[in-house]
């Protein structure tokens, strides 16, 4: 096998991977965030059941966290939001949304287990 043969065989394996990441990924915030997260899929093709991601949002922390496929390219990016108003966009490489992302889910997550907590104490109370 020539470089240029290698060269493509991982190309192609790093572009079905990333693929099979961003479902995962859809998927689990979907089922982990109902209410904040927003997938978009189209059909892989007019005749195919399949369907694949094409952009998806998360809302967190005054943020927009947003992941978006060209083709083979994923492109991600991450909004200012302020009472609906985006203030400002940023465009960040994936590991640094993916880095921004769980930091502000996690935030989100002690902010929500505090409520969650106050609650159970008020009821209990």
């Amino acid at each position: 096998m020539s470089g240029y043969e290698e060269s493509a065989a991982w190309l192609r394996r790093a572009q079905t991977d990333l693929q099979a990441f961003v479902e995962a990924l859809a998927d689990r915030l979907e089922g982990d965030m109902p209410g904040l997260v927003e997938v978009e899929r189209k059909r892989e093709g007019l005749f195919s059941g399949k369907r694949q991601v094409v952009e998806m949002r998360v809302h967190v922390d005054g943020y927009d966290y947003i992941l978006s496929r060209d083709g083979a390219r994923v492109l991600t990016r991450r909004s200012r939001v302020v009472r609906g108003v985006v203030l400002r966009h940023e465009d960040l490489p994936l590991q640094d949304w993916l880095q921004g992302l769980v930091q502000d889910v996690g935030k989100l997550s002690g902010q929500m287990q505090g409520v969650s907590q106050a609650l159970h104490d008020f009821l209990l109370h």
